[in-house]
């Protein structure tokens, strides 16, 4: 049981393909960006998780995860583009994106060593160690706790992939302690994060499984076809693909009866 209490949010690792054009500034390359950032989240926000594709309409920006403002060169850098949805894009990554701006010398560093060229541009789609050095210098700056997509962030103290999971016991997000090796710093940089996007506000957090996990019960164990409205749902639901609907029941049951006070 206790297996089902903890989702641990994957990364999300697009596969870009060779013979394709990506871009921000051309709409047939943004086109190509877009879907193929979709299909990486499956057709979640990268940052909250909610569906940003509904009724066959596409309700997502192209998110530059070091702010394009810093260098012309970050415009057309794949790896540092990303898919959200306008909420989290336009108003919770954007507070305090002044006090993230990059010095000077540090963008003219990254300029000089990346080789990436803004005039005759190249199809790149790995971040090169000018980007990653330069992510390095942007999450220490002051407020920019952000685990960047799709990037993504490696803790400088356990070297490892800086994670978020879903407690089904407390409904709420939290770092992904329990199967990572995480320094206080790291667990501190993972919460900022959390915080920054309201994932645990009861303004914003999502209800959705606990409506999933009712629908399952009144249904004795089928499970629902519908889209799910966020990525936890689906987790979820993947862990109990191939459970006998009776074990489905018991299991949904049991998280029934702890979810339902915190409603």
């Amino acid at each position: 049981m206790e297996d089902f209490l903890l989702l641990e949010i994957p990364a999300f690792k697009p596969k870009y393909k060779k013979w394709k054009r990506y871009g921000y500034a051309n709409a047939s390359e943004k086109s190509n960006l877009k879907a193929v950032l979709e299909v990486s989240t499956a057709g979640y926000c990268m940052y909250c998780f909610s569906r940003v594709r509904v009724d066959q309409k596409l309700y997502a920006n192209l998110e530059h995860a070091i702010e394009k403002g810093n260098s012309d060169k970050l415009i057309e850098c794949i790896p540092n583009i990303g898919l959200s949805c306008a909420v989290c894009n336009q108003t919770f990554k954007r507070i305090g994106e002044q006090k993230r701006k990059l010095s000077a010398e540090t963008v003219e560093q990254y300029e000089k060593h990346s080789k990436c060229s803004v005039k005759n541009r190249k199809q790149c789609t790995v971040a090169c160690k000018a980007l990653r050095d330069l992510q390095k210098r942007y999450n220490c700056l002051s407020g920019a706790e952000i685990i960047l997509q799709p990037m993504g962030v490696k803790g400088e103290d356990s070297h490892e992939e800086l994670a978020l999971q879903y407690n089904i016991i407390k409904m709420m997000f939290e770092p992904a302690k329990d199967r990572h090796t995480y320094s206080d710093q790291e667990i501190q940089f993972i919460d900022a994060h959390i915080n920054r996007f309201r994932l645990n506000d009861f303004q914003y957090r999502t209800h959705q499984l606990f409506d999933f996990v009712q629908n399952v019960i009144d249904s004795n164990g089928k499970i629902p076809t519908y889209e799910y409205n966020n990525l936890i749902v689906k987790l979820f639901c993947e862990k109990l693909s191939g459970k006998p609907t009776e074990e489905i029941v018991r299991i949904c049951e049991s998280i029934f009866m702890i979810m339902f006070p915190k409603m």
